[in-house]
């Protein structure tokens, strides 16, 4: 019994710290989240329905448009221009059609190989040509297990955030 207890802490620790490796993981790499299935390709239709999830989540009156205030309500700090970029017509919100849209674009910016997935060395190359562009701060670690990569020496245009 007295060595049960110390395995159960060290287990819970363990699982603790798991969960926010992959928090922070996601937080680096926010196509991470987009991954469904955890095999480390992300697909058009995974990509979508991220985008749906969290559309749903962010129209908070579900009248199927999200406008500034719904986003700042939902998180702080929303960057104004990722919303301009997004509304198509300019009215000042934003609706599925238009997010999805523009997620079509980032995907087949990110997709360089156009095989339809955005595999790791995709998703690295474009945080590499985010870090670039960012002049290198806020530095972000490589995904364990990859090696870090240096930005290319033209970097094309990164992904919008939304």
């Amino acid at each position: 019994m007295k060595q049960l207890i110390p395995a159960a802490a060290l287990c819970a620790t363990l699982v603790a710290g798991s969960a926010l490796a992959a928090q922070d993981h996601q937080r680096r790499d926010p196509l991470a989240r987009a991954d469904a299935n955890g095999d480390g390709i992300v697909t058009r239709e995974e990509m979508l329905a991220d985008v749906d999830a969290r559309f749903a989540k962010l129209d908070a009156n579900k009248d199927g448009k999200v406008t500034a205030d719904e986003r700042k309500v939902f998180a702080e700090g929303t960057r104004p221009r990722m919303m301009g970029r997004t509304d198509a017509n300019g009215d000042g919100a934003v609706t599925l059609e238009e997010q999805r849209a523009q997620a079509n674009k980032r995907f087949d910016r990110i997709d360089t190989n156009h095989d339809g997935k955005i595999d790791q060395s995709e998703r690295d190359a474009v945080m590499q040509r985010m870090m670039s562009m960012r002049g290198g701060h806020d530095q972000a670690m490589p995904a364990p297990g990859s090696a870090p990569q240096t930005p290319p020496a033209d970097p094309p245009s990164a992904p919008d955030g939304n």
